[in-house]
């Protein structure tokens, strides 16, 4: 048997590198039951809605009464909010109107925030529900002709196919005629859980939208809501062919948010939508998804839009109805609404407002600054501005403010009346003060409650952030909170300079003063409150502001300095009278250096890489230098300068043998005369390797050679000659190495199992198959790896004298080196 050398194939590598992600599920909830124990603060609704009639409408628009506890409870006297739900199965039609005494007046600014619960149905809801101001001639009766996508208010543009013969058409081909099964004479804002994006009649709606959940308003019965599409289908063999021309619809959106998320995610959102009556003939409507905390009511940024509002398409002299609409297909969820404040109902404020009075009354309630045992009014303005209703059983929960201590609370009530009473500062629970009211708010009587908290700032010992959170006023009516206040105590505190070094100018130049003031409590400087006097030569005085990093900087103008030295000196001073003391320093006034510039200065690249810069100078000569980190400083190039100024650009490539990591490389220039240019440093990054090489040959000799007869049991051929791999692996991480072979194989003749593999000649050998055997694993590391074996190991041939023909055979050797990238 031989086999013949140069026949042994050898796969040099195989790099393979794979990433895992993981996937975290979200279990749904029960629904309704799970949101009614979640229900936030809201109001009470007797009187407020009632269902619609419309064609079609389900029962399941109904108000429920809730205890504080979120018990449902039909004891009016128990409830203290209500819950509105608008649909809750499939192939729903809901509405709830508002009755006649709460209509919507669209000359007046009307303010509504609510609580939302589009369901938990995620990506499987539908369809979603929509906010409505109407005029429509059915009133109470209102409701689009079709489920899922028209939401109970937009135009059904699903009609059946009509016509006769060869032509038929599909679908209102007309948007006259479309809009005329909406809700007249309305606006409305959707909040879409559902993607109809489809390209047919009924399932078109969110075509530009991108399929996304989102919120969305219109006009309903205008024809500009509606863009027209159309397909034409065909059935039948030519000429027998029918044509049908389907049309359908997709919807404008104005003021369109994409959530970006679905909104069927089981939680409660907060909505506020603002009303602005701007002219006779225009208005504005502002609305906000998710600008609360429905855990915390902590006030959140949410998502906005702004859109016009055509008073014209009302049609009205300005007394609307308003209300929710919802429909189904078959997809579905429970849509629920509670409400903070109704439209017209009660029109109140809460505005808080924190003064420092050791420091004149200073107005701090937006990161203002005081002193430790500064005395502090924490004053919220409680208006009613009017409102169909009289703000009734108002109860107060103040947030009570870190590191303050409170001395006294009071209430002044005032407008057509006035009183007052004090507040129990020691009835509180978990950090804030609760307080009933004990007069309702109204034009009639008290139509301003100003609650006054009085206490001291905490004596600090370090500069301390002070939150006054929003306070929220729960009446049987309305809901309101106030701003939050932030204000920081400053802590007592050392002050110190650093940066007051020498600094060397050239002749007829200016100088920069730069430094850092620092404080021993650390923490920011807030803007204006901190200076830093300079004082040059006894005769030049600047002062500096300091910034909230500490840092600042003033220039030196040429003719305030003189050749030589030209000492100065800096004092910082902030806002409570602290000081550094005074700090001494130089400007020499001197020869000119050298001007460097470096291409990529400051900046990271990987090598390969050449150094590119420019330099001018007025001496005779210019020598370029490179210095990587603390090594000897490398002579890159150097420049005759026999004019005085002139630039001079040049590259210089970095060695190739740069040691892998990264190498901060500085350039600076040193003229004839000795001055050095300011150094300029560039990051280079050298990543490291993997590769494989092998040395030597699988040589096994032949058994024409007298010295390897054929054996006459199975027996362990031994190489002929060294082999051996060598490894870089100095890319960081773990490595692997892996070696698989395939059958010996001839013209016509296969030796299964022929090829073996022993790390050593005393182990037991394993056969290699196609299927790699890992032999060797190591860590990354910057020197390469040599694995050698002697003749008796590594990849070896068992041959067995019963497979054995005479032939040539030959087999293929893969050798993979894989990788694992560092966490």
């Amino acid at each position: 048997m031989g086999i013949k050398q140069g026949k042994l194939k050898v796969v040099m590598f195989t790099l393979v590198v794979t990433f895992f992600a993981s996937i975290s599920g979200v279990s749904a909830v029960t629904d309704y039951p799970n949101a009614i124990k979640a229900a936030p603060h809201g109001i009470t609704l007797n009187g407020i809605f009632q269902t619609g009639t419309g064609t079609g409408v389900s029962s399941a628009s109904k108000t429920v009464n809730l205890t504080p506890n979120n018990v449902i409870t039909t004891d009016p006297n128990a409830a203290t909010k209500s819950v509105v739900t608008i649909t809750d199965d499939k192939n729903q039609k809901a509405a709830v109107w508002s009755t006649d005494g709460n209509t919507f007046d669209i000359n007046k600014d009307e303010t509504a925030s609510m609580w939302v619960y589009l369901g938990n149905g995620y990506a499987a809801a539908g369809d979603g529900m929509a906010l409505v101001l109407q005029h429509d001639p059915k009133r109470n009766a209102a409701i689009s002709t079709g489920n899922g996508e028209t939401l109970g208010v937009w135009a059904d543009d699903i009609l059946p196919t009509y016509g006769i013969g060869f032509s038929k058409t599909s679908g209102y081909d007309k948007t006259t005629d479309l809009v005329k099964n909406s809700i007249q004479n309305s606006w409305a804002l959707e909040f879409d859980t559902h993607d109809n994006s489809g390209q047919n009649s009924s399932n078109s709606f969110d075509t530009k939208t991108g399929g996304k959940n989102h919120l969305a308003s219109g006009y309903p019965a205008d024809t500009g809501t509606y863009q027209q599409d159309k397909l034409d289908t065909y059935e039948g063999l030519w000429p027998l062919r029918v044509t049908t021309t389907n049309y359908f619809y997709h919807q404008n959106h104005l003021g369109l948010i994409n959530y970006g998320g679905d909104l069927s995610n089981g939680q409660w959102h907060h909505v506020t939508l603002k009303y602005v009556s701007k002219s006779s003939v225009e208005g504005s409507m502002t609305y906000s998804i998710d600008d609360k905390d429905p855990k915390t009511n902590a006030v959140l940024p949410g998502k906005t839009a702004t859109v016009s509002i055509d008073k014209s398409k009302f049609n009205s002299d300005g007394s609307i109805l308003w209300g929710f609409t919802g429909s189904t297909g078959a997809s579905y969820e429970t849509n629920l609404v509670m409400f903070e404040q109704v439209p017209g109902l009660v029109n109140a404020s809460a505005t808080q407002k924190v003064t420092d009075t050791t420091q004149k009354n200073k107005d701090v309630t937006n990161n203002g600054l005081i002193q430790s045992d500064d005395s502090l009014s924490f004053v919220t303005d409680i208006n009613y501005s009017g409102g169909k209703q009289e703000w009734k059983n108002i109860n107060a929960s103040l947030k009570i403010p870190n590191d303050v201590t409170l001395k006294s609370g009071t209430i002044t009530y005032s407008g057509a009346g006035t009183d007052s009473e004090t507040i129990n500062l020691t009835n509180t629970s978990n950090g804030e003060i609760t307080k009933l009211l004990k007069n309702n708010l109204s034009l009639a009587k008290y139509s301003n409650a100003k609650i006054t908290l009085l206490g001291t700032a905490n004596k600090e010992t370090k500069d301390t952030v002070v939150h006054s959170d929003e306070s929220e006023f729960t009446g049987s009516n309305a809901v309101v909170q106030s701003n939050a206040a932030s204000f920081t105590i400053g802590g007592i505190r050392t002050l110190t300079l650093t940066g007051i070094n020498d600094i060397t100018v050239k002749a007829g130049s200016g100088a920069t003063i730069a430094g850092t003031v620092v404080s021993s409590l650390g923490g920011i400087f807030p803007a204006g409150t901190t200076t830093a006097a300079i004082k040059v030569n006894d005769n030049y005085s600047v002062q500096a502001d300091v910034g909230t990093d500490g840092k600042f900087s003033v220039n030196v103008p040429s003719d305030q300095l003189k050749l030589g030295k030209n000492p100065y000196t800096v004092m910082a001073t902030d806002q409570f009278g602290n000081q550094t003391k005074s700090y001494a320093a130089n400007i020499i006034v001197g020869a000119n250096k050298p001007t460097l510039t470096l291409d990529d200065s400051g900046k990271t690249v990987n090598a390969p890489y050449s150094l590119s810069y420019h330099v001018t100078d007025d001496s005779a000569k210019i020598k370029m230098y490179y210095q990587d980190g603390s090594g000897t400083p490398v002579l890159m190039d150097t420049f005759d300068n026999p004019k005085t100024n002139e630039l001079h650009s040049g590259a210089y490539k970095l060695p190739d043998d740069l040691s892998v990591g990264k190498h901060v490389i500085t350039v600076y220039a040193v003229d004839s005369d000795d001055n050095k240019s300011d150094t300029q440093t560039i990051t280079v990054m050298v990543p490291g390797k993997l590769g494989l090489t092998t040395a030597g040959s699988l040589d096994f000799g032949s058994t024409t050679d007298d010295s390897i007869p054929i054996p006459d049991k199975a027996t362990i051929l031994s190489r002929k000659t060294d082999f051996s791999v060598d490894l870089e692996t100095s890319l960081p991480g773990t490595w692997d190495l892996s070696v698989s072979a395939t059958d010996l194989t001839s013209g016509s003749n296969t030796i299964k199992g022929a090829v073996i593999y022993r790390a050593t000649a005393g182990d037991n050998a394993q056969v290699l198959s196609q299927t790699g055997l890992k032999i060797l694993s190591g860590s990354s590391k910057l020197t390469p790896t040599k694995v050698p074996w002697d003749k008796d190991a590594g990849v070896l041939i068992k041959a067995d004298p019963s497979q054995i023909h005479k032939d040539a055979y030959t087999a293929k050797v893969s050798w993979v080196l894989t990788n694992t990238p560092s966490k």
